[in-house]
């Protein structure tokens, strides 16, 4: 029976995003779903309960260690190290790797090093078995040889067959549940906190077998467009449809509403814009949250994440209708959109 993984990844965000990203794209090579706090900023509330719930669900303990401490708790420890001590406490399978610029700080006078750049390397000092980067065992080749080894340690995930319900045990249920029925054509805009001009709008469809044992489980297609203005006149926005982006993912819902997975995208071209076919695929991750506590579903926010090649992110708002889309895409970016 085929399973589905997941690797929890620790560390400093920012001074070590390049190392963590090629962390991500080795886990997708090995179709190993990445976790980090980064992808749940929509819905989780920055307590420490929200971490040890996703170390408790992930099957591995990834901690790339670079020459920074971090930042702390109210108690002085780096969010990075009560992160490596719960996994340890829980018995995870854990991978430390060694990052160059820590390695580089090994070496160097202790006087010329922050204190900050210290208390990281007294932390290094109680992990007995990590890994170092080196031109003979770069990121991907320890992440490969740690998989290897350690795969029949976890549970993973699986799918479980339908359980045998009558018509009327079915529908009650899914009276029940239908804020999880998120089946059908939706409208999307994808947007960037860091750049106004950057819009793309279009449609996704979401497929999705509502029944107990299946419903966690969505397939996403979606198309995205550049805008080329807003047509006063017929009140719809007017794409630039000789260009898109067209997007394919395998996603797993939560019970409190989050939806995680990972896509593929490719950027394609109308014949009378260019015949050129373009053959790489970026990928990504998604995460998305709808409101659990609402009797349907018509809303869904949430971030993307294109990890490769280019590295970008943003907000993604999706909507049951267009004109809620459009609505909602007005009141947001009314400054920078052209009207007509």
């Amino acid at each position: 029976m085929n399973k589905v993984y997941t690797a929890f990844i620790s560390s400093a965000f920012e001074s070590l995003r390049d190392e963590r990203n090629i962390v991500i794209d080795s886990l997708l090579d090995l179709r190993i779903l990445p976790i980090g706090m980064e992808h749940f900023t929509v819905s989780t509330n920055g307590e420490f309960s929200d971490i040890q719930e996703l170390i408790d669900e992930s099957d591995f303990f990834i901690m790339l260690m670079g020459k920074f401490y971090g930042s702390c708790d109210k108690n002085g420890i780096s969010w990075t190290e009560r992160e490596y001590e719960y996994a340890m406490e829980k018995g995870k399978p854990i991978v430390v790797i060694l990052c160059d610029e820590l390695v580089e700080n090994l070496n160097k006078d202790e006087s010329l090093l922050s204190e900050d750049e210290k208390r990281q390397i007294e932390f290094r000092e109680k992990i007995s078995f990590a890994r170092a980067v080196s031109d003979e065992f770069p990121i991907k080749k320890i992440i490969s040889q740690f998989f290897n080894s350690n795969f029949a340690k976890c549970i993973g995930w699986t799918r479980i067959e339908n359980s045998q319900l009558t018509a009327e045990q079915l529908e009650k249920w899914r009276h029940e549940h239908r804020v999880f029925d998120l089946a059908g054509n939706w409208f999307h805009v994808h947007l960037s906190e860091e750049d106004e001009t950057y819009i793309r709008i279009g449609t996704v469809n979401i497929e999705q077998d509502f029944s107990p044992n299946e419903y966690k489980s969505l397939h996403m297609e979606g198309y995205n467009y550049n805008i080329i203005r807003y047509d006063t006149q017929k009140g719809a926005f007017v794409e630039n449809k000789m260009k898109s982006s067209h997007f394919v993912g395998e996603y797993t819902l939560r019970e409190n509403g989050e939806i995680f997975g990972i896509f593929n995208s490719r950027r394609t071209f109308d014949s009378s814009f260019s015949s050129k076919e373009v053959k790489r695929i970026n990928r990504g991750i998604h995460d998305f949250n709808i409101d659990v506590f609402q009797k349907e579903t018509n809303f869904i926010e949430g971030e993307f994440h294109d990890e490769a090649p280019s590295p970008k992110l943003g907000r993604i708002f999706i909507f049951r209708n267009a004109c809620d889309r459009d609505e909602f895409l007005l009141d947001n970016r009314s400054d920078v959109i052209e009207r007509k």
